[in-house]
């Protein structure tokens, strides 16, 4: 084997080497990709079920108050006094005693407000399964000549885990936080209806 075959050898060992650099780096960059589409995803798929969670939560309250329209002026917390971060602490206890209305609006607050904590999911005492950070807000506006029939609106924000554009913008109502347009972490649900007291009609 001559000199210049023995060259030949070492520069086809050389090449073989940077073609395996070569396909190592491509699949590094295809993993990362992977990676990051897969925290994407998942980013995507957590807006989405704190979204369905605020909506059942928001249906949630407006039921119990349809099936208590005695109790509305208890359920109406205005813009003002934000639930959620365990701001009710005395309970009426419906269970064993008889409650009235407005207690039982309590209770039904209470509920609303340990739904939206997740009281019901914990993890060594720490809620685990609410939303991030939420604050909820119920306005009920009686209809002119009513005083248990009207409009209600359950507000809902919690705060995202990435950027966006503000869910409150211009003169939409704010539920505690920041005033509109300025906090681009902030997801909300608005829940309108009508809640009718037949026995004032």
């Amino acid at each position: 084997m001559t000199a210049a075959d023995n060259r030949g050898l070492g520069q086809q060992r050389g090449f073989t080497l940077i073609e395996a650099l070569i396909a190592f780096v491509i699949l590094s960059v295809g993993l990362l990709g992977i990676v990051s589409l897969q925290t994407l995803a998942k980013t995507s798929q957590h807006l989405a079920i704190q979204h369905t969670r605020a909506v059942t939560i928001a249906d949630a309250i407006v039921e119990r108050i349809r099936a208590n329209p005695a109790g509305v002026a208890a359920y109406n917390q205005g813009l003002g006094n934000p639930l959620g971060g365990g701001t009710i602490n005395v309970v009426p206890d419906c269970i064993n005693a008889v409650c009235d209305p407005n207690d039982v609006a309590v209770r039904d607050l209470w509920g609303f407000e340990q739904a939206l904590d997740g009281a019901g999911a914990t993890i060594a005492g720490v809620n685990a399964a609410g939303l991030i950070q939420p604050r909820a807000c119920i306005i009920f506006t009686p209809a002119p000549g009513r005083t248990r029939s009207g409009e209600l609106s359950v507000i809902i924000q919690w705060r995202g885990l990435d950027e966006s554009f503000d869910a409150v913008q211009g003169a939409e109502a704010v539920c505690g936080g920041a005033a509109a347009g300025t906090d681009k972490y902030r997801r909300q649900v608005v829940t309108n209806t009508y809640v009718v007291d037949g026995t004032e009609f």
